[in-house]
């Protein structure tokens, strides 16, 4: 049993170095049929199976990688006792589970959450928990039983690869549910995340993110804020300006006139912060300086408060 288990493992190892997604997905449903095995075996601390199918999954760039008649199995290793092995098993396979279609509740949210928590910090563990964290959030229903620490994790400048980024996450809704928070650092960070992408939110998505930027990064204490929401867009309108071969390339699931409409809007949303940069300079220009003292001695929330068309 154990050369067809190392048979296996070698055989996921060789698809994951391959890097070739399409492939991957085709095989989708007999790799995640192992999961259960992969479960046991990490269960006697023979933990390479399951971090092998971490990466082939991460490797698969799929939203839904695990094959939804796995999923009950999934789900009933929510209700385990815990474990150091079943933390890393439930932070590792959260990110392809459909918490959306599922039944999926807070319970489960609270045991995800714990799990994650709990896991020592990898380069994969990140982004397996970022990646999570946004899926659950889009559900709506189930968002509020998140804990506030494992908000922290989308602060961190975690980034998914773009095609892991669902049409969900680009939708009025989402936007609205995260303003909702009223966090800016979350509110960043969304929009870092999802900006990384080269499809366009859709229409409503877009206008709530104008509105957004318009009214939580305005004024002279939101000057870094902007700054990295601008950095994120002239990095990802450098990709888009790099012409249809490279992008389709990178990109083979995307038609050039998609990218090229992304590009325009993104520009917009540039302008529009490069716009309050402009109206923030002018009034430090136009203040005394015992005044730029004192916004010196302002903390970030402070600044917040200050409004860009204040009159000195």
């Amino acid at each position: 049993m154990e050369e067809v288990s190392g048979l296996v493992i070698r055989k996921l190892e060789a698809m994951t170095e391959a890097a070739e997604p399409r492939v991957i997905c085709s095989k989708r449903k007999a790799i995640s049929a192992l999961l259960p095995h992969a479960v046991r075996l990490a269960g006697s601390g023979k933990q390479q199976m399951i971090g092998v199918f971490s990466r082939v999954a991460e490797a698969s760039d799929s939203e839904g990688f695990i094959w939804h008649s796995v999923e009950p199995f999934m789900a009933t290793l929510f209700d385990k006792p815990r474990t150091a092995f079943l933390d890393r098993t439930i932070t590792l396979v959260s990110p392809y589970l459909d918490w959306d279609r599922y039944c999926f509740d807070k319970n489960m949210v609270t045991r995800w959450s714990t799990a994650a928590l709990a896991v020592p910090y990898t380069e994969v563990v990140g982004r397996s928990v970022v990646d999570a964290l946004w899926r659950i959030v889009c559900t709506g229903t189930l968002q509020p039983h998140i804990p506030i620490r494992i908000w922290s994790w989308s602060n961190g400048r975690t980034f998914l690869p773009p095609i892991r980024l669902g049409q969900f996450m680009r939708t009025w809704r989402v936007v609205c549910q995260i303003r909702a928070l009223e966090d800016i650092d979350i509110l960043k960070s969304y929009f870092l995340l999802v900006w990384s992408d080269w499809r366009c939110p859709e229409d409503s998505a877009l206008i709530e993110m104008h509105n957004s930027v318009k009214r939580n990064f305005n004024g002279i204490g939101m000057g870094c804020h902007r700054g990295d929401l601008i950095d994120r867009l002239d990095h990802v309108l450098g990709q888009l300006d790099q012409g249809p071969e490279y992008l389709k390339k990178h990109r083979p699931d995307l038609d050039f006139s998609v990218t090229q409409d992304a590009k325009g809007h993104y520009r917009e949303l540039k302008e529009a912060l490069l716009e309050m940069d402009r109206e923030a300079t002018e009034i430090l220009t136009r203040t005394p300086s015992r005044f730029v003292v004192l916004f010196d001695l302002l903390t970030p929330a402070d600044m917040y408060r200050i409004s860009p068309d204040i009159h000195v």
